[in-house]
C-alpha cells in the first residue's frame, strides 16, 4: 500500500470521504449545520465540498484500473500484430525484393545472407577435414574407388541369409588419425573404364 506525503494511504484518504458522505447524508438532519474554523456550514454545502473530493481520489484509481486494462489489450492483441507485421513483410519482399533499400522505408531491414569472411570459409573447411578424419567418412571419389573384387557367397536357410565375402578383398581404407594441423585428403583415382 503506498502512502502520500502525510503519511497517509490513498485508498484510506478515500475510504474516510466516502465515510463522511455517507454520515452527512444520512445521519446528519437536511438543513442543519455545523461550526468549522469559525464558520458555519450546512449539510448541503458538507455534500458539496465531499462531493468535490472524490474525484481527486478516484482518478488515480480510475487510471490505474485503465491502465491494467490497456496493457492486458495489448498482451492479447501481441501475437495478431505480429503476424500481421510478418505476412505485411513477406508480401513487401515479395513485391519489391529481399534485398531492396525499399523496405527501409517500411521500418524493415533488408536482410540479405551474411557473406562469410575468407578467414572463416577456411576455418570452415579445416574443421570439416578434421570431423572427416575423425569420423573416417569418405567423399562419393573416395567411395568409388571401394569395390568387392569377386563374387560373395549367399546361403538361404532356415536361420536366414548368410553372406560371406569373396576370398579376395580391396583393402578398406582406414580412417586417418588425426594430427594438430588440418590436411586435406589425397584423392582416389579410380582406375580408367575399359
Amino acid at each position: 500500500m503506498t502512502t502520500n506525503q502525510s503519511g497517509h494511504s490513498p485508498s484510506g484518504l478515500l475510504l474516510k470521504i466516502q465515510n463522511a458522505l455517507n454520515g452527512v447524508q444520512q445521519v446528519l438532519p437536511a438543513g442543519s449545520a455545523v461550526s468549522m474554523n469559525g464558520q458555519t456550514v450546512t449539510q448541503a454545502q458538507l455534500v458539496t465540498q465531499l462531493t468535490g473530493l472524490l474525484p481527486k481520489f478516484t482518478a488515480a484509481t480510475d487510471a490505474k484500473t485503465a491502465f491494467a486494462l490497456a496493457v492486458q489489450q495489448r498482451k492479447t492483441a501481441e501475437p495478431d500484430v505480429l503476424e500481421f507485421l510478418a505476412q505485411l513483410r513477406a508480401a513487401l519482399v515479395a513485391f519489391y525484393g529481399r534485398g531492396s533499400p525499399s523496405l527501409e522505408k517500411f521500418g524493415m531491414s533488408a536482410k540479405l545472407p551474411a557473406s562469410q569472411t575468407s578467414h572463416a570459409a577456411i576455418l570452415a573447411a579445416a574443421k570439416r577435414t578434421l570431423t572427416r578424419q575423425k569420423r573416417g567418412t569418405l567423399s562419393k571419389k573416395q567411395k568409388a574407388g571401394i569395390k568387392a573384387i569377386g563374387t560373395p557367397q549367399v546361403s538361404v536357410g532356415e536361420s536366414g541369409v548368410q553372406i560371406a565375402p569373396a576370398a579376395v578383398d580391396q583393402p578398406v581404407a582406414a580412417p586417418a588419425q588425426s594430427s594438430p594441423t588440418p590436411e586435406t585428403p589425397a584423392p582416389v583415382e579410380t582406375p580408367p573404364a575399359k
